[in-house]
């Protein structure tokens, strides 16, 4: 019989170190791909969808086809995930997690074809019970709407008040609280300067992460 309890994991800037090369590397290609004046006001895009971005360049004037966006993004993003570590002390946590009967799942804003760069890095992949892309799933809203969250918490029969989001946005953390799931602020990979708000506890590494569910506050 599975669990009611749910642990979710969001996957740029938690599972991987990602945020920070997008961020070396997104201001650049969007200034090439909309010009200087449209990417300065798309502003911060940690946490953001990729439709999104591209719906908020349009509303500022932006040509490009979606098509051409998207393709490009691709290409971008294949030398992102090359490049970025997964994040130490997960394989700790998640054998942890399921040797107390958790479920686990991954929520992305990101396309399925950059959660599979990401996927066989991960041993213990097979375990996740759903692997979840926004980006696939027009029907859902993008976060820091809960829909995705709801969906998962639906399919899974978890109950909100038994489960865990671990996010590092700020759109995500709201996505997952919307949702009524504690939601832990991952800070180990966030850009210089972002002021990350509104978690109900912060975990700088994994460790504190593991550390926080041992200390028993989620269990039922």
């Amino acid at each position: 019989m599975s669990s009611n309890r749910l642990f979710v994991f969001d996957m740029d800037g938690v599972l991987v170190d990602s945020e920070k090369t997008w961020m070396e590397t997104e201001p650049r290609f969007l200034e090439e791909m909309f010009g200087w004046e449209i990417a300065k006001r798309i502003g911060d895009c940690v946490g953001v969808s990729i439709g999104e971005i591209y719906k908020k360049a349009i509303a500022l004037g932006a040509t490009v086809k979606k098509q051409a966006f998207d393709r490009l993004y691709d290409e971008t993003a294949m030398r992102v995930y090359g490049r970025c570590a997964v994040s130490d002390g997960t394989d700790e946590l998640v054998a942890y997690l399921l040797a107390h009967d958790w479920q686990i799942a991954l929520l992305s804003s990101s396309p399925m074809l950059w959660i599979n760069q990401v996927l066989p890095r991960l041993p213990w992949r097979d375990k996740l019970a759903v692997v979840l892309s926004l980006n696939e799933h027009k029907e859902l809203p993008a976060k820091p709407a809960p829909d995705g969250y709801r969906f998962l918490l639906k399919e899974l029969d978890a109950s909100p008040k038994l489960s865990v989001a671990l996010e590092d946005s700020n759109p995500g953390i709201q996505s997952a609280k919307a949702a009524g799931l504690f939601t832990i602020g991952y800070r180990q990979h966030l850009p210089d300067g972002y002021v990350q708000d509104h978690a109900d506890a912060t975990a700088e590494n994994m460790r504190d992460v593991l550390a926080i569910l041992s200390r028993g506050t989620i269990a039922p």
